[in-house]
């Protein structure tokens, strides 16, 4: 997954257990346990990246692009069915590295429930990381 990142308003970097437990009761899936099956083995949680970006810098990106929740669940799930440079969400250095994510043929119940999930990993110190290492990479080049 690219792109892949419980309020629409930044949370203090750990998952809402009120809103995973409403996304369970709604959608009957849990978004961990979808990730753990069917993300994981290329989306780490957080740096170093494995084979894509790690959840929390999707989460971060997700959160820099979109202001709501649904909004960025349903970006999510499109471009998890469909993967498209000119939709994603993350750095363009990103795609250059790692390349596109293979569209996921999962129901798309299951994609805004891991979607959801991946929001709600937002982790404030994220945002510094990521300044950083886009310093970095400005001086290397």
């Amino acid at each position: 997954m690219l792109f892949l990142s419980a309020c629409s308003s930044p949370g203090d970097g750990k998952s809402d257990g009120a809103a995973a437990s409403q996304d369970v009761a709604a959608t009957g899936h849990d978004g961990k346990a979808i990730y753990e099956r069917h993300c994981m083995m290329c989306h780490s949680m957080a740096p170093p990246p494995v084979a894509a970006p790690p959840v929390r810098g999707v989460s971060y990106h997700y959160r820099e692009a979109f202001e709501s929740r649904d909004d960025a669940v349903a970006h999510m799930v499109g471009f998890m069915k469909n993967p498209d440079p000119e939709r994603a969400v993350c750095d363009p250095e990103a795609i250059e590295r790692f390349g596109l994510m293979p569209a996921m043929t999962l129901p798309d119940d299951e994609l805004r429930a891991v979607s959801a999930w991946f929001w709600d990993q937002y982790d404030p110190a994220m945002r510094e990381m990521h300044r950083k290492e886009r310093a970095r990479m400005q001086q290397e080049h």
